[in-house]
């Protein structure tokens, strides 16, 4: 069966285990229904080709016609997860497939900062807030004219932040609700809540 499953960042609560409160993150793992099952021999590696998050109203003639044909109602989200084992078209996987001794890793896109300075981007120390400096959060020098005469390519300055693929390892399944869908990890993942994650069990 799949190693992996996707699902939705619902938001962080705590658990108590005796006197000691722990954080953890709930994720709303919908069913994912199976469209397209990927064959080594025809696609060059295994995998399936599930529909996640919510249901999608607009699509394109070709998505339609490719959710018609599995017979599955249209999602917002296709994505691929890896098989060990055999599995159809119109079959879905769900959290039963997660083992809950298992530690995971998860997979999620960043929340977007925009165009940041180098003090938040890179936590850079700033300089002087008095004695008549002007420029607080500014990077100071980037290079010198005379030698090497030009700023050195991955040089540490302002610009986008944030929108990133993440992957944090080893999280601690603390429970698994078979019935609404719901899994809870130890400790923080990345992305905003609604944010489409990925669970990859090790």
């Amino acid at each position: 069966m799949p190693l992996a499953i996707y699902g939705t960042k619902v938001g962080m609560t705590r658990v108590f285990a005796g006197d000691v409160a722990v954080a953890v993150t709930v994720i709303e793992c919908l069913p994912n229904e199976v469209i397209e099952v990927k064959e080594a021999d025809k696609h060059g590696y295994a995998a399936l080709k599930v529909a996640v998050g919510p249901k999608k109203r607009v699509l394109t003639k070709a998505l339609a016609g490719e959710f018609k044909k599995a017979d599955v109602a249209p999602r917002r989200f296709l994505r691929e997860i890896p098989v060990t084992g055999e599995a159809k078209a119109g079959a879905k996987v769900t959290v039963a497939a997660l083992d809950l001794k298992r530690d995971v890793d998860i997979t999620g896109q960043t929340k977007g900062c925009g165009f940041t300075g180098v003090v938040k981007r890179h936590n850079f120390g700033g300089h002087k807030m008095t004695h008549g400096a002007m420029g607080h959060r500014t990077p100071g020098s980037i290079g010198c004219r005379m030698d090497p005469g030009r700023v050195f390519k991955n040089k540490r300055m302002a610009g986008h932040y944030g929108d990133e693929q993440i992957t944090v390892k080893n999280l601690q399944i603390i429970s698994i609700d078979t019935e609404s869908n719901l899994v809870v990890v130890k400790g923080a993942i990345p992305g905003p809540n609604g944010g489409l994650v990925a669970i990859k069990q090790r």
